[in-house]
């Protein structure tokens, strides 16, 4: 572990969305990774490398938990570009060795909900760069990156069927002026 991290002096989270619903940011895009993945899909890069992967399995006979541990790679420019976008964007104090790094690992605990895997809330992730590694905080943006693939595609196909143009963001919500009642739903032709 790098001397950064263990001081205390690592990554931190820039955005907070722990008041936002976890689907909702996946849903209205607030990652940003829409192109991302529309880019993977169309093969203009490879995905990151599974570099080593622990999946386990359990229950209780009625209800069964998956998760595992992964360490995934990012190498190329396609690939670390858009990392260190979703590092930039969602955390501070990132390591200065990120901005010149040619390979850039995470090790990451995961859990399966609903068929989809996503990044442990209660444990910290590991930035790996050179055989240093630091701390990287929780926030929903990991996941949405490192497992949101078959969210993406279903918001692709949802919002432009026919189009491979840029979706929409999500409209905010409008404020309430009549005394907090939904909004009318508009008429159909």
């Amino acid at each position: 572990m790098s001397a950064l991290s263990a001081l205390g002096c690592g990554p931190v989270i820039k955005r907070d969305f722990s008041t936002i619903p976890p689907g909702q940011i996946g849903f209205d895009d607030m990652c940003g990774l829409q192109e991302y993945f529309d880019s993977l899909n169309a093969g203009v890069a490879k995905p990151p490398v599974v570099v080593s992967s622990l999946d386990l399995e359990g229950g209780d006979g009625i209800k069964t938990v998956r998760g595992g541990r992964a360490l995934i790679e990012f190498q190329g420019a396609f690939l670390l570009k858009n990392l260190k976008r979703v590092l930039d964007e969602n955390w501070r104090r990132l390591p200065e060795e990120l901005a010149s790094a040619d390979k850039v690992q995470l090790d990451v605990r995961w859990v399966e909900r609903a068929g989809v895997r996503r990044v442990v809330t209660d444990q910290d992730s590991l930035l790996i760069i050179n055989g240093d590694s630091w701390s990287l905080p929780t926030q929903p943006c990991l996941s949405e990156f490192l497992y949101g693939e078959p969210l993406y595609k279903q918001r692709r196909e949802m919002w432009a069927p026919q189009s491979s143009g840029p979706i929409p963001a999500a409209a905010p919500a409008p404020a309430a002026t009549d005394g907090g009642a939904p909004p009318a739903a508009p008429a159909t032709p």
